[in-house]
């Protein structure tokens, strides 16, 4: 990972291409059992990393090793919420979506870190 940003707004598409794909089928067949999967999905796995690949992109961050792990936790715990949350609406079994939700809430904490760590420098010249 050498290019943050780039890789959170990819992985941003992707991911919320798939949700969008998802809400289609959940409307075609009108079973929404999965609503609240598919919501997940899209606010952290397409919102989320859409706005940590800005704030990376506006700081300069590309490489940054917290930076990356950061990314890698959220692209993976977005996944892997969402699922769990599906799995857990169709058969009751809860432990995917608990280890999702602890990956994105590390995410989040790691980011609040970089955000520290590496503030935006904003320009009041204008």
């Amino acid at each position: 990972m050498n290019n943050l940003p780039r890789i959170c707004w990819t992985s941003s598409a992707i991911i919320g291409l798939a949700g969008m794909l998802w809400g289609l089928q959940m409307a075609i067949t009108g079973d929404h059992t999965n609503l609240a999967a598919h919501g997940h999905l899209n606010l952290l796995g397409w919102i989320s990393l859409a706005l940590y690949g800005t704030y990376y992109h506006l700081a300069g961050i590309t490489r940054l090793n917290l930076a990356r792990l950061q990314v890698l936790l959220a692209i993976s715990g977005s996944i892997i919420m969402a699922a769990g949350i599906a799995v857990a609406h169709n058969t009751g079994a809860e432990e995917m979506a608990k280890i999702g939700s602890v990956l994105v809430i590390l995410s989040a904490a790691l980011f609040m870190a970089v955000t520290f760590a590496r503030p935006l420098r904003i320009d009041n010249a204008a």
